[in-house]
């Protein structure tokens, strides 16, 4: 990836353009450790509050959650392939201020995890609460025989932050905010496709850092294919129940085409109705999570506890979830 702005600077950068573009929904936080975070205009010292970590700072994702009354009330960006710095983690609860207590959110990679977890412990040595949810739902990230917390996180991190905003917007306690995101955790899971047009063929599960796609398909390069494929996939994986209701998100790649997400999009809510049919779907743009031409597609089976703070879309500047 190329860009004209100093990459050494660019996150931060960023960050002040979108403040200056929509001062009424966010503003920056200039004197924190590395001046890479944003807050909403809409955060509250009167409830829990939602912190977004994005290590990488690619893409609508990194900035784009608090672009939104109804999503994160924070969001703490690292440089390009970096971390978030914990320091601006706290200094965002400093600025804060609630005794409420903060969730913190972000993709399950160990860089992030470290600088969340030293986070954690030193708001709470001043007395303040949080809770630290890795997301984790990368269904192909790790073999099948390994334990769900050890997956890294995907795209599903979007519908993560719209449920537990929602939740935390209602005065939920940190707790239980804590315990439905765990929750959500478990019933959510995502695949990444990717395709080689020179020999026809279609790939799930390349890793977001390079890392050779887990299952290759020969024969199966259409659209309704990936459909099928990446369906079958995920609801194998979560096993949706009668009671719980499937939502998907779609995410295309930095170099695929807008018309093909919503042909995908197509194919899949054909595809469900032989099964479980879909229930809502999204489709966009989120985050440029690989270079490559494909998609990432995510599925969340949402029962009577989760349900009800997905009704609601989300609009920001970049996106709708």
């Amino acid at each position: 990836m190329q860009y004209l702005a100093n990459p050494d600077h660019i996150t931060q950068e960023c960050a002040d353009g979108l403040a200056l573009v929509y001062p009424e929904f966010v503003h920056t936080l200039p004197d924190s450790f590395n001046g890479r975070v944003l807050l909403s205009n809409s955060y509250d010292p009167n409830r829990v509050n939602l912190i977004v970590s994005s290590g990488g700072g690619g893409g609508p994702f990194s900035n784009s959650f608090i672009a939104s009354p109804d999503l994160a009330d924070a969001a703490v960006n690292g440089n390009i392939c970096t971390a978030p710095s914990a320091y601006d983690i706290y200094e965002v609860v400093k600025k804060i201020n609630s005794p409420h207590g903060y969730l913190f959110i972000y993709n399950n990679f160990m860089g992030d995890w470290l600088n969340n977890d030293l986070a954690l412990e030193l708001i709470e040595t001043e007395g303040y609460k949080g809770y630290q949810l890795p997301i984790r739902d990368d269904c192909l990230s790790v073999p099948s025989d390994a334990p769900r917390s050890e997956r890294t996180g995907s795209i599903g991190l979007l519908f993560a932050v719209k449920i537990a905003a929602a939740c935390a917007r209602t005065g939920a306690s940190l707790e239980e905010v804590a315990s439905l995101m765990e929750h959500v955790n478990d019933r959510m899971s995502s695949v990444m496709l990717t395709y080689d047009f020179e020999k026809k063929l279609t790939m799930l599960g390349e890793g977001i850092s390079g890392e050779p796609a887990r299952l290759v398909y020969e024969n199966r390069f259409t659209l309704e294919d990936s459909a099928q494929l990446s369906y079958d996939l995920l609801f194998e994986d979560l096993k949706p129940k009668a009671n719980e209701k499937i939502y998907l998100l779609i995410n295309r790649n930095h170099h695929t085409l807008y018309e093909d997400s919503f042909i995908l999009a197509k194919h899949l809510h054909n595809y469900s109705q032989s099964k479980i049919p879909v229930h809502q779907m999204s489709v966009g743009y989120y985050d440029r999570m690989s270079e490559s031409y494909g998609f990432s597609v995510t599925m969340l089976c949402a029962d009577e506890r989760i349900d009800p703070f997905m009704q609601k879309r989300c609009f920001t500047d970049s996106f709708i979830v």
